[in-house]
């Protein structure tokens, strides 16, 4: 897979500098230790990226979507959440987004995951406007710690499912 870090040529030979971007995954369980208590969600792998990084929080995990440069970026995301069991009711998960530790207005969702259909992708995308150095986190919190992002490794016919997908492209 090309790993695109400087200007680009598309062919015609005339040089465009590509938008800052960035792709990183998670293929690790991420599972709430107690419910309701607000976590970031990891990234640990980089896929991608030009002028977006993926840094380390204070407990050393890779949490913060970090921005070189200054503009307006799409982050989108989508995760798999799968209810392990412990009680037969459905469960919510809220997620939202930070800015630089400060929860973004208006931009919490609660997705229901049921023990009858324990699998639900929860997607979802948001614009920010950013200054260089700025960071952005997504968070959340199970009802029940049996919900979990949950990471499948690769099968002899498929590729691995990562527990989260994120990305990040400047639109302006």
């Amino acid at each position: 897979m090309a790993r695109f870090t400087h200007p680009a040529n598309d062919g015609s030979g005339i040089s465009a500098v590509l938008p800052y971007h960035g792709s990183f995954y998670s293929l690790t369980d991420q599972q709430a230790l107690v419910a309701s208590v607000t976590k970031a969600v990891m990234f640990e792998v980089t896929d991608l990226s030009y002028g977006v990084t993926m840094q380390n929080d204070d407990d050393g995990h890779k949490t913060k979507i970090t921005f070189e440069n200054a503009g307006v970026y799409n982050i989108a995301f989508s995760g798999q959440l799968h209810h392990r069991g412990g009680g037969g009711a459905a469960q919510d998960v809220y997620m939202w987004f930070r800015k630089n530790n400060q929860d973004i207005p208006d931009s919490n969702t609660r997705v229901t995951v049921s023990t009858n259909s324990p699998y639900v992708v929860a997607a979802w995308n948001i614009f920010v406007s950013v200054n260089a150095g700025d960071y952005i986190q997504l968070v959340g919190h199970p009802d029940n710690v049996n919900i979990v992002l949950e990471s499948v490794p690769a099968a002899v016919d498929q590729p691995a499912i990562p527990s989260m997908i994120l990305t990040v492209n400047q639109v302006a």
